[in-house]
């Protein structure tokens, strides 16, 4: 038999979108304090599918370095819907506890309207001048040490954008062929300001998963990833919609899974006028 802490990691572990409903069923500092307790890891498991609004007020309740920590590996997107529902003075905290890349990252999303591709894009991307060479392009790989990056974005010496070069290309070229020479300047830029929705359709994302984002000058602001497309939704979409359980149900469900673990998640103790059922598992 397991104890109520691994029933309840257990829990977390297979039902986390049930735990997260239980979570924000409760107030919110009894929630930080029970995600307090346990792996960073674990927290974000249950705060991942948790409603972006009552994750906001379930992070800020957990303090700044535990709240950090958990927006750190929470992910990019989730991260930055869960930002937009604090208060400006209140991000400021958080934000100075994240790495630099990411907390610039969220910044730039922070500065645009929901819904834009601004609100979406990585600022943090490989960018070189059109007349520096191969040799400083593959300097600037070997320092960001980035498995994922295969391209490189070309400005030129008003920051406008130029054009792409891809990877592989470098690798097939002396070390003092200037970019410029490999540039691929018909790759499609899209308007920070321009919403997803409008940009979903675009046939460039046949043949890129990122693609550059300028500002209304042209200058390059970073790239949105095709994977950001699947994010339209609004950000405080709540549970009270058609498909989504309600906290009852989602109680009942955590209760038929695990009595234990649903005990301990909400505090200790035994139900009223029941007993644990030490025979059931997680």
């Amino acid at each position: 038999m397991f104890s109520s802490p691994d029933l309840t990691i257990a829990y977390i572990r297979k039902r986390p979108a049930s735990a997260a409903r239980v979570l924000a069923s409760l107030e919110p500092n009894d929630a930080a304090a029970f995600l307090r307790e346990i792996p960073t890891r674990f927290a974000i498991s249950a705060l991942a599918p948790m409603n972006p609004w009552s994750a906001s007020r379930v992070i800020q309740q957990m303090g700044v370095t535990p709240g950090a920590a958990v927006l750190q590996d929470l992910g990019f997107a989730d991260a930055a819907k869960i930002f937009r529902l604090m208060d400006k003075a209140d991000r400021v905290p958080f934000l100075g506890q994240l790495p630099r890349r990411l907390r610039r990252d969220l910044e730039s999303s922070l500065a645009f309207a929901v819904g834009t591709v601004g609100a979406h894009m990585i600022a943090a991307v490989a960018i070189l001048d059109v007349e520096d060479t191969v040799a400083e392009a593959i300097a600037l790989l070997q320092q960001a040490q980035a498995d994922d990056m295969d391209t490189i974005y070309l400005v030129d010496d008003k920051r406008k954008f130029a054009g792409v070069v891809a990877v592989p290309a470098l690798l097939r070229r002396p070390i003092n062929t200037p970019l410029h020479n490999l540039c691929n300047s018909a790759c499609a830029q899209i308007s920070a300001h321009a919403r997803l929705s409008a940009i979903a359709e675009l046939d460039a994302w046949h043949d890129y998963s990122r693609l550059p984002v300028v500002s209304r000058r042209g200058e390059l602001l970073g790239t949105l990833a095709r994977s950001a497309l699947r994010d339209i939704n609004p950000v405080q979409a709540d549970y009270a919609d058609s498909e989504a359980p309600s906290v009852p149900g989602a109680l009942t469900e955590a209760l038929a899974h695990s009595l234990g673990g649903l005990i301990d998640l909400l505090g200790g103790g035994a139900m009223a006028g029941q007993e644990p059922d030490d025979n059931r598992g997680a």
